[in-house]
């Protein structure tokens, strides 16, 4: 069936429209809409009717070719009405479609409304071809230019003084800004438009006197910086720009378009807990001395995704690491009653109503959480672990956007607070000077912070109509209670000791007969001494499992091999007391240290017995030659033969060097004076021999040898 106004095509793939049908003539009435200049042709409505049965006329689901009215400019719709008014007494008229009627009455209404032939020929074409209606004659401005609009050739303004002409950019040079812009304005922040237009001036735009020496072309003749900045805008998009000039990380963080929300991942409370670490903006003092300043604390925050309720947090001095993000994941189970009566806050049940109650993965940004530690969250507690890529905080906002909350909520009232910007700046005020807060008085202070965010209204919350049913308000406690039954099958709830058991790390201990070995502490417990294992080690060192927290030394968790829930607790020998109070990690240094004093000892007495040898060998090797030259000959058992007389005489000798009196010394020998007083005595000469000629006896000869070589040495 045939309607006015369809379109259809032929088999020669021309486009026509179907204006007017008489059935009693047997007329229909159709206009080209691919040659420009047509005008309705007559052709017989029962042969286009079964061409159209058989196929042979394709029919094109086609509406108005023109714009809607309310569109386009009021410029436009004042054009639209004005050629209405010329056409509209003539489109209804039933011989307009006709060649000889149609002229005689474009002439008449020619004359009365005082224009051409050829503007009413134009305006029934536009109206004809564009689906018969008003918003036919809407003129097509948005067709107007050139196709490649890039191309300035015969246009711009002609410039003041007329010094220079007007530079017409062509295909080549349009080929030419764009690789400049490429080459310099693309590859990063550091060049500007105006050095990269430079840098295209001085790469094509140039030419050579006779000397050789290199110019630019003058104005006129190369483009302009206006035309340099046309060509970046129509050819360059802006995501293009800002992710060549900035990076595409940093194009995702802070200019990507925001469609979608951190909820469209979320299955509920219970089913996202974010996790992240900050330095605190608050500098704190020493709780024995508060003259003294310990700068800023490290603050981990956990948020439920889905509630925004603050699970689990840690305030202390610990860097940053695996040990602190463990106690912020301890804290989730830690008794709250027991915190609060600590801290000096009130406590209320209603405010965690997530207590004990661990997700179905952890969310962090490829920190402490991307370590081999957090592995233990997947064997211990079989929690999913996952990671951010770098850069992209926005994958976790929740907890980004929760330390800004709690700590700008405090910032009026908390003595030492820096605002994050005084950092940077350049002669900061120095807040650390109003520091006055310990780190227990601010860890209440937080604590008193989460409580109330967890009791606020979050008026920016995306409320579902399910929750505008059941009239729950956007509050993180009442969005858990509401949601939580519903997940009451994928929720999980441990105990603190079964967590602490759990993310502490895993070892193996050395059971030796000196103690438990462990990272060089020596450690007992109560089944070590009852079970003998110390005594087993003598024949065999053996291993055991331990876990240990990294911050303290002075007690380590040995895995009960019967009971995989259950652990002994083992604390220091008196041999390790030095290191009570310790970290591994300083035990490590101290460790490292004896290593270095053990080496270097080791360097002295190795140095001490060289210099030994140095002079024993002299003496043992002269020694050893003279006894082979006074003993040639003679046999073994010929020299021990009088072994106990030449014993006897050696000593005899022996005794007459260490016991006799210097002969050249007269030591004075105090005796009483018939006063009193003590006079020195002069012991009397030794006789000298009386037959010096007469022979020498063996032990003469012994005597006057060792006489010789204790001068010898002396």
């Amino acid at each position: 069936m045939l309607y006015r106004n369809d379109v259809f095509a032929f088999p020669d793939g021309q486009r026509a429209r179907l204006l007017h049908v008489e059935p009693a003539r047997n007329e229909a009435w159709v206009i080209s809409l691919s040659i420009e200049d047509s005008f309705p042709k007559c052709f017989s409505l029962s042969d286009l009717q079964a061409k159209f049965d058989s196929g042979e006329l394709t029919h094109i689901d086609s509406g108005p070719a023109t714009p809607i009215a309310k569109r386009v400019s009021d410029k436009a719709r004042s054009r639209r009405d004005i050629a209405w008014q010329r056409i509209a007494p003539l489109v209804d008229k039933p011989g307009i479609y006709s060649p000889h009627e149609r002229s005689r009455l474009v002439q008449e209404r020619a004359k009365e409304f005082g224009c051409t032939l050829f503007t009413l020929y134009k305006d029934l074409r536009r109206y004809w071809r564009g689906g018969q209606t008003r918003d036919a004659l809407i003129p097509g401005f948005h067709s107007c230019g050139r196709a490649v609009k890039s191309v300035t050739v015969g246009r711009g303004r002609t410039p003041t003084g007329g010094r220079y002409a007007v530079f017409q950019l062509g295909e080549d040079d349009i080929q030419h800004i764009k690789r400049a812009i490429k080459k310099y304005y693309l590859s990063g922040e550091v060049h500007t438009m105006e050095s990269s237009y430079q840098g295209m001036l001085e790469d094509t735009y140039v030419y050579r006197d006779g000397n050789g020496e290199k110019y630019l072309l003058p104005h006129g003749e190369r483009p302009s910086l206006r035309q340099f900045q046309h060509v970046l805008k129509s050819h360059f998009s802006d995501e293009t720009k800002l992710r060549k000039r900035k990076g595409d990380k940093l194009f995702e963080q802070n200019h990507r378009a925001r469609q979608g929300s951190i909820l469209e991942d979320c299955l509920g409370v219970g089913h996202i807990y974010e996790i992240d670490a900050t330095i605190a903006d608050i500098f704190l003092v020493a709780s024995i001395d508060r003259s003294l300043i310990i700068g800023k604390p490290s603050l981990y925050l956990i948020y439920d995704r889905g509630s925004r309720l603050v699970v689990g947090w840690y305030l202390g001095l610990e860097a940053p690491s695996w040990p602190a993000a463990m106690q912020a994941i301890l804290s989730i189970a830690e008794d709250k009653a027991e915190l609060c009566k600590r801290l000096g806050v009130e406590y209320n049940a209603a405010d965690w109503p997530a207590h004990g109650v661990f997700p179905q993965k952890f969310l962090g940004d490829l920190g402490e959480m991307v370590s081999k530690n957090s592995s233990l969250l997947i064997d211990g507690l079989g929690i999913g672990v996952d990671n951010t890529p770098s850069m992209r905080p926005d994958y976790k906002s929740t907890v980004e956007c929760g330390f800004k909350l709690v700590q700008r909520s405090m910032a009026p009232s908390t003595p030492g607070y820096e605002p994050p910007e005084n950092v940077t700046r350049r002669r900061g005020k120095h807040y650390e000077n109003d520091a006055c807060l310990t780190l227990h008085e601010l860890k209440a202070l937080v604590l008193r912070n989460i409580i109330a965010h967890n009791r606020r209204v979050m008026t920016g919350y995306p409320i579902s109509n399910e929750m505008l049913a059941d009239e729950v308000r956007p509050i993180p406690t009442e969005i858990w209670n509401h949601q939580a039954p519903k997940r009451m099958g994928v929720l999980t709830r441990y105990s603190e000791q079964y967590v602490r058991f759990s993310l502490l790390p895993q070892a193996e201990a050395t059971v030796t007969r000196d103690g438990i070995e462990f990272k060089g502490c020596y450690y007992t417990c109560p089944e070590a001494i009852e079970e003998g294992w110390l005594v087993k080690a003598g024949r065999g060192v053996f291993k055991k499992d331990v876990s240990f927290d990294h911050r303290l030394v002075d007690s380590i968790y040995i895995h009960d091999p019967k009971d995989p829930t259950n652990f002994i607790v083992a604390t220091l020998l008196e041999k390790s007391r030095e290191y009570l109070g310790f970290s591994f990690a300083e035990v490590a240094a101290y460790e490292k240290l004896k290593a270095y004093v053990r080496r270097d000892a080791e360097q002295h007495n190795r140095q001490t017995q060289a210099d030994y040898h140095a002079f024993s060998t002299p003496i043992t090797s002269a020694a050893l030659a003279e006894t082979k030259r006074v003993s040639k000959g003679q046999s073994r058992s010929a020299r021990k033969k009088d072994i106990e007389q030449d014993r006897l005489t050696e000593r005899r000798e022996q005794r007459q060097v260490e016991a006799r009196m210097p002969l050249d010394a007269k030591p004075e020998i105090a005796a009483p004076s018939p006063n009193g007083n003590v006079i020195a005595l002069q012991p009397a000469s030794r006789q000298p021999s009386e037959n010096p000629d007469a022979p020498l006896t063996m032990e003469e000869k012994v005597r006057r040898k060792r006489m010789e070589m204790l001068n010898a040495k002396q």
